[in-house]
């Protein structure tokens, strides 16, 4: 008799049960489905912290320590130097922040908190101007080019113009669309002009079209990991089957 206990046969299980359990929201929410979503936000928040206590905590705030050993923590010779400024900063910080738990002394934990918010805004915002603002303007520059993109797509003179004229139109009006300044009339209501109003209704339909064109990309990723989760449970009885 087969081994009933094998990996591939429980981890198959296990995988179609969880399946169904998500599959059954479609139905309405219930146990089941709020049951598979807390052991998925369980095991990515476990995956989470683990990674980060082997591959961050461990190796920067516990090994030093152990590796000093309990006469280099009581002599200070751990904290010596630009790496024990650091030990001592990081424990310092982790240490208010274990005062978070406490309202009664909840504010003293605001300054790790402000660091983290800042440093991780400066990294966020930092990224997104050095790896998508600027880079994706240049390339919105060099498509304005009519020859150098003839040369690399093969088309031409009329469908380039079409080309530019739509990326100028859509990005101009879409901007636009953003600005709220406005003139005050007699009455002393703001109100746009006729010209900024008709613009702001271009970039308005960009802008239906490209959610439009994302909640289609996302709806059509949804149906394939669906079909990828339906073929995986035929899969699996097809494999108990063929096994018992």
């Amino acid at each position: 008799m087969p081994d009933i206990l094998s990996i591939e046969i429980v981890g198959g299980l296990i995988a179609a049960v969880l399946t169904v359990m998500v599959l059954s929201y479609l139905i309405a929410d219930n146990p089941l489905f709020q049951l598979a979503t807390h052991i998925f936000i369980g095991l990515t928040a476990g995956y989470a912290g683990t990674i980060a206590l082997h591959n961050v905590l461990k190796p920067a705030l516990l090994d030093p320590i152990i590796g000093a050993g309990v006469d280099g923590v009581l002599n200070g010779e751990i904290f010596a130097g630009e790496e024990g400024i650091f030990l001592v900063g990081a424990w310092l910080l982790i240490g208010m922040l274990s005062l978070k738990v406490s309202p009664s002394t909840s504010r003293w934990g605001a300054l790790p908190i402000l660091i983290l918010v800042s440093v991780a805004a400066g990294a966020i915002v930092g990224g997104a101007i050095t790896g998508t603002l600027i880079p994706q303007s240049i390339t919105a520059m060099e498509s304005l080019n009519p020859n150098a993109v003839t040369q690399q797509t093969g088309e031409t003179g009329f469908e380039r113009l079409v080309n530019v004229l739509i990326l100028l139109v859509g990005t101009l009006s879409t901007l636009l669309y953003f600005r709220f300044s406005a003139q005050r009339g007699p009455t002393g209501e703001g109100s746009r002009s006729q010209f900024m109003k008709g613009v702001a209704t271009i970039g308005q339909v960009f802008i239906a079209i490209t959610f439009g064109t994302m909640f289609a990309g996302a709806l059509m990723a949804s149906l394939i990991a669906l079909a990828e989760r339906v073929e995986s449970i035929g899969s699996f009885v097809d494999m108990v089957r063929t096994t018992f």
